[in-house]
């Protein structure tokens, strides 16, 4: 009785075994691992890439490895364009890793908009994916590729290092507007420009590259924040944002940040010009009818429901920022 407990016992393990190795090869080295789409609205069709990991290449992990391939195709819509670019792969699509998607030139908020509605319905990626837009197509980018795929690899990176400064997909259904980083290429080097992409439904507009900075300083988008108030860069790392009600309705604005290792000390003049660019781009985005840091619900958490302040139906209040180091 024994002997036989403990054959049962090698057996239940063989079949457990077996059953794990399959489901490991099935689900993940024999399939294709998407790791970032990108997306080309054109006027009449759309044109869909994907960078993907190959399946000898370890593709079940999310680090950057080698082995990535790209593949991308046209479509008179998005389902069609995505469909036809997934059958390009050596083997099925899994867009379980898929931790990107590029907005390319010609994209809007609808693009965003139709992109999203395809995930929730066929789960073809991720509604946690990180945004970026790129200023090259896909055409430039497979053309770019053809003899080597070192520029795939350095995408991935790219993506990654920009990471803390990359809004997520699902933020379009709170935000009424995103500023997603622009990624270049110039003589085959690709980058993260200094300069931002804000996309709203009725926006989409490059930024110069002290705005872009003053608005991840204020929503705490990055690692570092480097202006230009005088002959010398500021680096700013580490904002601490708070947001009081005085009595009279109006509202102080404070930001509390550590100087970056190689910058040098701000002055007060200094700090003063970068509160007042603060205030002016919070008022510029009221009246653009988004609430970046939520102004009317700390006037409700104060004075209740009743005293919520709408930038779609209210006037900007008046308000200060005030800059500090620590």
């Amino acid at each position: 009785m024994a002997s036989r407990g403990r054959t049962l016992k090698y057996l239940a393990a063989a079949l457990l075994a077996a059953f794990c190795l399959a489901f490991a090869r099935t689900d993940t080295t024999e399939k294709s691992m998407v790791r970032a789409i990108l997306l080309e609205q054109g006027e009449t069709d759309w044109t869909v890439g994907l960078l993907y990991q190959a399946p000898e290449a370890s593709a079940d992990s999310s680090e950057v490895s080698d082995g990535i391939g790209f593949a991308a195709a046209q479509g008179p819509n998005l389902e069609r364009a995505l469909n036809n670019a997934a059958s390009l792969l050596p083997l099925d699509a899994n867009f379980r890793l898929c931790d990107y998607l590029l907005l390319l030139p010609g994209s809007s908020w609808q693009t965003i908009s139709e992109y999203e509605s395809l995930v929730l319905t066929r789960q073809c990626g991720r509604t946690s994916a990180l945004m970026a837009a790129c200023d090259f197509t896909c055409e430039d980018l497979s053309e770019a590729t053809e003899e080597s795929g070192e520029l795939l690899t350095t995408l991935l990176q790219t993506l990654k290092q920009a990471q803390r400064s990359s809004p997520r997909l699902y933020e379009t259904r709170t935000d009424g507007g995103l500023l997603l980083p622009l990624l270049a290429v110039e003589e085959d080097v690709l980058s993260v420009q200094p300069e931002g992409w804000f996309l709203s439904q009725i926006e989409q507009t490059q930024w110069d590259a002290q705005k872009t900075a003053v608005y991840r300083l204020l929503m705490g988008r990055g690692e570092e924040f480097t202006f230009w108030m005088g002959e010398h860069p500021l680096t700013l790392r580490r904002p601490l944002l708070s947001v009081a009600v005085k009595g009279d309705g109006s509202f102080a604005v404070r930001l509390d940040c550590q100087t970056a290792a190689a910058s040098a000390d701000p002055t007060p003049e200094e700090l003063a010009q970068l509160g007042t660019l603060c205030t002016q781009l919070l008022q510029e985005r009221w009246q653009a009818g988004q609430d970046l840091i939520g102004l009317g619900a700390c006037a409700a958490l104060r004075d209740g429901s009743a005293a919520r302040l709408d930038p779609t139906k209210n006037a900007c209040p008046q308000l200060r920022t005030d800059v500090a180091v620590y």
